[in-house]
């Protein structure tokens, strides 16, 4: 039980890191862009609902398939999973992006804060579909009692994100600053690392 719980409680913690990595780089902007992050946390804590009910709900039954030895319904129910959740993430994406403003302005916004949170809920949005995708490759492994690789998955996006954070924010070399859209492109871009190192840990 240990050796699955404490990979697991350390990984859901770790899911809250993105948005603690973005506030914190995005407070040595103003204090706007700060508050902007806080009002789309509403929306990354929606994302991950997401792909959590798929991820659990395929994974609950990825898991009892395996125990009974139906090795090829286990690997359908986790495609549909994982493509549910790309699917659902897609349609997130799509009406969250057509109706932004109205949708920021739901989550909190004010007139001060609505630019910086319409830049930075823009790329999040952008990002749903695998960032939702990813988390149900998460909890798929975890299923399968794979917790310790689901665990070193989401950590090291945490740990990019930290890094590419300062370079999108304030810009590096070639890299042009961004401000709070940085924040947003490197939490999008270290989710998709996330999902492509639990989609080679799966194949």
């Amino acid at each position: 039980v240990c050796e699955l719980s404490g990979p697991t409680i350390i990984s859901m913690l770790i899911t809250s890191f993105y948005n603690m990595a973005d506030t914190f780089f995005v407070g040595k902007i103003n204090t706007s862009a700060t508050d902007a992050v806080g009002v789309v946390f509403s929306l990354m804590a929606i994302i991950q609902a997401l792909g959590f009910t798929f991820g659990h709900g395929s994974g609950n039954y990825i898991s009892r398939k395996l125990g009974s030895q139906e090795f090829e319904d286990a690997e359908k129910m986790a495609a549909t999973g994982f493509f549910s959740a790309l699917i659902a993430g897609g349609v997130l994406a799509v009406v969250g992006l057509l109706f932004l403003e109205p949708l920021t302005r739901l989550l909190g916004a004010t007139e001060t804060i609505l630019p910086y949170a319409k830049q930075y809920a823009g790329f999040i949005l952008l990002g749903a579909p695998y960032m939702t995708a990813s988390l149900v490759l998460n909890n798929q492994l975890r299923f399968q009692g794979s917790a310790f690789y689901a665990m070193v998955g989401i950590a090291s996006g945490a740990v990019l994100n930290i890094a590419l954070d300062p370079l999108f924010i304030f810009g590096f070399g070639a890299i042009p600053p961004m401000g709070v859209a940085g924040a947003a492109i490197a939490t999008v871009l270290a989710q998709l690392v996330v999902m492509l190192l639990f989609l080679y840990t799966i194949l």
